[in-house]
């Protein structure tokens, strides 16, 4: 049988900048089909290491390889030649959205297809009929196509991000990471927002890499953890493998009491 790459693998990774050591010694592997939780205070490195990851971060030299699907993302602090390539599998989603806000939810969605079309098509707004399509099934898919003649800044951050989702998978993107997607959001569009990632990994096969702040979002949606802190991954498991113990040892005494907090409700 022949070997399945890792959706994501890293190797003994390092970032700094200037003299904070941002990013320590990690590696990691992901694979296909894996919803998978980044955990950790401000500041632990869960961030660094997704950027990392997509290439838009460079690690320091005499780095391992980062690859996405067997293809490099970069080594030694240089980005691979076939970096686009390897970033074409994967569907980024920003805290902040990322959308052009004077465009439309649906032109914003048929970005998605920029790496797939000529560049000429992009720059002019024409777009071919068959990412026309993709795109409003995208919108449908993900629960939005309502508002897909809306301005982007006219919708809600909840909408929004419905709308980077959509784009990503106009991208036909195999995995999407995602940077703490729901840092900006209301308690109930955060919710929808995960639980159309759980979805996509659970109907699609997505693979999913998520940052997150909030601990029981993870618990709740996702199988599989990896915990940071000060740059160090400390923690590579299950869920379950979150106990109160370990999640004082990730979050420090502030966090004493988490597991005895009410648990997010879908």
């Amino acid at each position: 049988m022949a070997s399945v790459d890792p959706a994501l693998s890293v190797d003994r990774v390092t970032k700094t900048y200037g003299t904070a050591v941002a990013l320590s010694d990690a590696s990691l592997s992901v694979q296909p089909g894996e919803m998978v939780a980044l955990i950790g205070a401000s500041g632990s490195g869960k961030s660094t290491l997704l950027r990392l990851a997509s290439g838009l971060v460079l690690a320091d030299s005499g780095s391992g390889a980062i690859r996405l699907f067997g293809e490099k993302v970069q080594e030694n602090g240089k980005l691979s030649a076939r970096v686009r390539r390897a970033r074409a599998k994967v569907g980024f989603i920003f805290q902040q959205f990322n959308l052009v806000t004077r465009a439309s939810l649906y032109a914003n969605a048929m970005l998605g297809s920029l790496g797939q079309i000529a560049p000429w098509r992009g720059i002019t707004g024409s777009f071919p009929d068959d990412v026309r399509k993709r795109a409003m099934e995208a919108l449908e898919r993900v629960g939005v196509a309502g508002h897909a003649g809306k301005r982007a800044a006219n919708l809600s951050g909840g909408q929004q991000q419905r709308g980077a989702i959509a784009r990503a998978l106009v991208q036909r993107a195999e995995a999407i990471f995602a940077d703490e997607p729901i840092a900006s959001l209301d308690p109930v569009s955060a919710r929808r927002v995960m639980r159309l990632l759980a979805e996509l990994n659970e109907q699609d096969g997505l693979t999913v890499v998520v940052t997150l702040h909030q601990v029981d979002y993870a618990l709740k949606y996702c199988r599989r953890a990896v915990a940071l802190k000060a740059g160090k991954i400390i923690y590579d498991g299950p869920i379950s493998g979150l106990t109160r113990e370990r999640l004082i040892e990730i979050y420090g005494d502030e966090y004493r009491d988490v597991m005895d907090e009410e648990p997010v409700r879908a």
